[in-house]
């Protein structure tokens, strides 16, 4: 939306307009609860089948960044994420927070006796975008008809998903088009991507 604001009305626009209208956003959830007492060893967890997918222990991840509301020093402070959290957008703050102790107290026992202290819910209904079957084939390139203007973003054409990595890499294509543009043919960002190792090579 914000690219679509800035393009100028002229000819050189519609084909990266053409580009935007294929994309759909698509949101994020982020649920975060403080308890009175640790409710787990883990630094980390994916939750399968459930609505929640990740628990990142932010109080072990952390500790010295994080001020806990709990009176008690040994609380847990906890961080749950929900991608592409459609089904969760029209909820009130209080059903998300219900739902989420619920799938917690499930996976992890130790939550079934700790009290909650604190919970805050942030809806990011923009996040990133939705990568439908296609999309791929709309995402621009960093280079544009325009000598001095390049697109970077994780929705550009990076050969990544929409992740934090992705961005990373779409400004480093942005450089790279950049540097091209201003006369350094063989001025390199992007790092090659690791090689397949384990189980994953059977994939590549």
């Amino acid at each position: 939306d914000a690219l679509d604001r800035v393009l100028p009305q002229a000819p050189e626009s519609e084909p990266i307009r053409e580009k935007l209208t294929h994309f759909e956003n698509s949101p994020i959830t982020g649920i975060h609860l403080w308890f009175d007492r640790q409710i787990t060893d883990l630094d980390h967890a994916v939750l399968l089948d459930r609505t929640i997918q990740w628990m990142f222990h932010k109080s072990k991840l952390q500790p010295m960044r994080i001020e806990s509301p709990s009176p008690a020093a040994s609380g847990s402070y906890i961080e749950l994420v929900v991608s592409s959290s459609k089904t969760l957008i029209d909820k009130s703050r209080a059903e998300i927070v219900e739902l989420a102790l619920a799938e917690v107290r499930e996976f992890f026992p130790a939550a079934r006796e700790a009290v909650l202290v604190k919970s805050t819910v942030i809806k990011e209904v923009n996040a990133t975008y939705s990568p439908r079957p296609g999309i791929d084939a709309h995402r621009p390139a960093a280079a544009t008809l325009w000598p001095r203007v390049f697109l970077a973003g994780d929705w550009t054409a990076t050969g990544w998903p929409a992740t934090m990595e992705g961005a990373i890499r779409s400004g480093y294509l942005a450089a790279e088009a950049l540097a091209r543009a201003a006369g350094f043919k063989d001025q390199h960002f992007l790092s090659p991507d690791l090689p397949a190792a384990g189980f994953m090579r059977l994939f590549s």
